[in-house]
């Protein structure tokens, strides 16, 4: 390590020798894939997104900063004295992007198949391509396979790819999602600055306390959600092991922690349960977490500098600082336990609040091919299935005690609510959407999923009629409702009502296990295992390590 006293100093950091996985002559090649390591512990070693779209990052460490241009195991620099520093970004040129329209997908490893595939979407006059998303690990003898193929066409610059799928499943009536596409990284220079002192690197730099047992201080963290939800405010906070600077698509800056699973996982469960959850509910969603977290690696943030986003589109997390002794002890209660398919492979183990007492099938909210581990069923026994238009004001009455969710304190607000829209306050936000609607005079379902959740909402107004699709999308064009469960109650005229009046269940979109039942099943005595079992058919627990 090269150890410097504060003073006028510049230091260009040249390309060094490989020294491990991180450390490579073109960094961001590495950053930008699906690898991950292990650390000595044998724990997986994984990059979580801080924050993006920075123009500047500032870190500081009680004690000091080490600065590493080529990650863990390459050259250090220290600066003696220099707690603080501020990391900018020089003469940087953003990410080419282009978004594919994918209109097959199969497993990795069926040739036939893609050949196939292709074969049929050129005889249809397109140029196709087969990517593959995923990655494939291997833990104490046990190979893991996450990855599937995908059959992609007619390739648009970012953001046009949604528009173009639409379209494409408009014309050929088929399933369409968008695969992005990194052509081209962004470039620049990462420079770090305390006082007098400038660090210079090509594409990233690498922080850490000096005292390794200690977290390292990022300041102005985004809270809110991130991503495409509005920042309610800034932040700072604490993380474990490294952070990285680099850059991100547009050419600024993306702050990430190279994190130990079991230090992620800590800070993770507590925001996404109850902390005084009995064990068996804290152990089943430990498991959970850990499993989704290493089923999600190489699937999403594919065009990004590291391999989770902090956001509830992946899992939230907030660094050190977050964590409960009572999740840390589940975490280091399950170490290693995942679920698998009893066919093999990782189960894609989504969790949401609370189901409102009954769960939702994953095709019927994110589209795509029904997968047997997560099935909507009745959350308790003799519950009743499928919830639709003539049955939900009976499963809205239902005892909520003969129901997982609903027997515990801990389900006051999502078990059931009742949202009350006025037809000016609706009419105000469905414009900002379909300006040309006017004023609402109806809302009815279209079709429901077999929870009873609306897949599909007509919108009535003045001006004309729309259709509204989609979980999230339905949710938050109503002014951000908990769920998608509910019917609905006019009051005033018909012609004219003066408000809509929604009686819903549920917090979530109600796929695979139902935190606020999970915590009810353990009040009742069920264990990690039955939990998990009820809320993944067809899947067993596994030790990896």
């Amino acid at each position: 390590m090269m150890r410097w006293a504060a003073a006028a100093l510049v230091l260009a950091v040249p390309a060094l020798a490989v020294a491990d996985d991180t450390s490579t002559g073109d960094k961001l090649r590495i950053l930008y894939s699906s690898r991950f390591t292990f650390t000595d512990d044998g724990l997986p070693l994984v990059t979580v997104e801080i924050m993006g779209h920075q123009r500047e990052v500032r870190l500081s460490a009680p004690g000091g900063v080490v600065i590493r241009p080529d990650g863990a195991g390459g050259s250090a620099v220290e600066v003696a004295g220099a707690e603080r520093w501020v990391v900018r970004a020089a003469a940087t040129a953003p990410a080419v992007i282009q978004e594919w329209t994918v209109v097959e997908r199969t497993g990795p490893d069926d040739a036939a198949g893609i050949t196939a595939a292709l074969e049929r979407w050129k005889v249809r006059g397109f140029e196709p391509r087969a990517f593959e998303i995923g990655t494939v690990f291997g833990v104490a003898g046990e190979v893991l396979d996450t990855r599937d193929a995908l059959v992609a066409i007619d390739p648009v610059p970012a953001p046009g790819g949604a528009a173009r799928a639409r379209a494409i499943a408009t014309r050929f009536g088929v399933a369409t999602t968008v695969h992005r596409e990194l052509v081209r990284r962004p470039s620049g220079t990462v420079v770090a600055e305390s006082g007098k002192t400038l660090v210079r690197n090509p594409s990233v730099l690498w922080f850490q306390a000096s005292d390794r047992s200690k977290p390292i201080t990022v300041e102005d963290v985004p809270t809110g959600g991130g991503g495409s939800q509005l920042t309610t405010g800034l932040e700072t906070r604490r993380y474990w092991g490294s952070v990285y600077v680099t850059l991100d698509q547009d050419g600024s800056l993306v702050a990430v922690n190279a994190v130990p699973e079991d230090k992620l996982l800590a800070g993770l469960v507590p925001a996404e349960i109850f902390p005084d959850a009995p064990d068996a509910a804290l152990d089943a969603q430990a498991i959970a977490a850990r499993t989704e977290l290493l089923q999600k690696l190489g699937r999403r943030n594919q065009t990004d500098p590291f391999l989770l986003c902090s956001t509830q589109q992946c899992q939230v997390y907030a660094g050190a600082g977050k964590e409960h002794p009572r999740t840390t002890k589940a975490v280091e209660r399950t170490r290693g336990l995942v679920l698998l398919r009893d066919g093999g492979g990782l189960v894609d183990a989504r969790y949401s609040a609370a189901c409102g007492g009954h769960g939702e099938n994953n095709d019927a909210i994110w589209g795509g091919d029904p997968d047997p581990s997560l099935r909507g069923r009745p959350d308790g026994e003799g519950g009743m299935s499928p919830i639709d238009d003539k049955n939900i004001d009976a499963f809205l009455a239902q005892n909520p005690k003969k129901l997982w969710c609903g027997r515990t304190r801990l389900s006051e607000g999502r078990f059931r609510w009742t949202a009350r829209l006025t037809a000016e306050d609706l009419s105000a936000r469905v414009a900002a959407q379909y300006p040309k609607l006017g004023r609402v005079i109806a809302l009815e379902p279209v079709s429901r999923g077999v929870s009873g959740r609306i897949q599909k909402l007509r919108i009535r107004g003045r001006g004309g009629t729309v259709v509204a699709e989609g979980d999230l999308y339905i949710r938050r064009l109503l002014g951000g409702l908990k769920s998608t469960l509910f019917k609905i109650t006019v009051e005033g005229p018909a012609f004219a009502p003066t408000a809509f009046v929604l009686s819903g269940a549920g917090f979530g979109h109600g796929v695979g296990m139902c935190q606020v039942g999970a915590i009810g099943m353990a009040e009742a005595g069920r264990t990690h295992a039955y939990i998990l079992s009820h809320y993944y058919p067809g899947t067993h627990l596994h030790r990896l390590y």
